[in-house]
C-alpha cells in the first residue's frame, strides 16, 4: 500500500493477528510495512475490533505505529499490551508502548495503562471517567462532558454538539472537523510521548 498524500508517513500492513496469549483469538493488527521495531499502542472498545476501530488501528499504523486490537477482554488486553516488545518485539519496541481505550474500553484501558504506566489516550470514554492514574500521560478527547471534580490529571479536549461516533468515519455520527482534529490530537499525543517525530 502506498502513502496517501496528508494521511500518513509510512505504508502499512495490516489484517488479522493470533493474539499472543492462550487460547490465542484472533485480533487485528495494523503496523508500517518494515523490517524495524516500532513504538506501539494496544486499542480496546471494550469488545471484538469493529470496522472504526480497525479503521483507527490502520489510521495510526500509516503514522508510524503498530496497533494491535484484541479481541474483548481485559485480560487480553493486558496480554497484548506486554506483548508489545516481548512476544511481537520482531515489529514492536518494548520501550515505546500506549493504550488507547474508546467508549466502553476506557476503563480497561484506564487500569491496564495505569498498572503498566503507559501513556494512555481516551476518546469519547463511556462513562466519564471519575479518576485517572495521575504517573502517566493522559488525552482524553470526548464530547460535551468536562473532567469531574475527582479528576487530577490529563489534558481534556470535549467538543460540543456532536455524537460519540464523530471520530468513526462509518458511523452516522461522523463529523469531519472534530474527528480530523481527534486523529491529529492522537497522533500528535502518540509522536511526543512515543518518539516517532523525533525518530522519522
Amino acid at each position: 500500500m502506498t502513502v496517501i498524500p496528508g494521511e500518513g508517513r509510512v505504508p502499512i500492513l495490516y489484517g488479522n493477528q493470533a493474539m499472543a496469549a492462550p487460547p490465542h483469538h484472533t485480533g487485528y493488527l495494523a503496523r508500517p510495512d518494515a523490517v524495524d521495531r516500532h513504538p506501539a499502542v494496544a486499542i480496546t472498545a471494550g469488545a471484538e475490533p469493529t470496522a472504526g476501530i480497525r479503521t483507527l488501528a490502520r489510521h495510526l499504523a500509516r503514522y508510524g505505529y503498530g496497533a494491535v486490537v484484541p479481541p474483548g477482554s481485559r485480560v487480553e488486553l493486558t496480554a497484548a499490551v506486554d506483548a508489545l516488545g516481548g512476544a511481537w518485539s520482531e515489529w514492536s519496541h518494548p520501550d515505546r508502548r500506549a493504550v488507547v481505550g474508546v467508549g466502553l474500553g476506557a476503563e480497561w484501558a484506564i487500569g491496564v495503562a495505569g498498572e503498566r504506566r503507559l501513556p494512555l489516550v481516551l476518546i469519547v470514554p463511556s462513562p466519564t471517567p471519575s479518576q485517572l492514574p495521575g504517573s502517566v500521560p493522559v488525552l482524553v478527547v470526548g464530547t460535551d462532558s468536562a473532567p469531574g471534580s475527582g479528576v487530577l490529571s490529563g489534558h481534556w479536549v470535549t467538543s460540543r454538539g456532536i455524537g460519540t461516533g464523530f471520530w468513526d468515519d462509518a458511523s452516522p455520527d461522523y463529523s469531519v472537523a472534530p474527528a480530523t482534529d481527534c486523529l491529529a490530537r492522537l497522533v500528535g499525543f502518540l509522536d511526543r510521548h512515543l518518539g516517532v517525530a523525533a525518530a522519522a
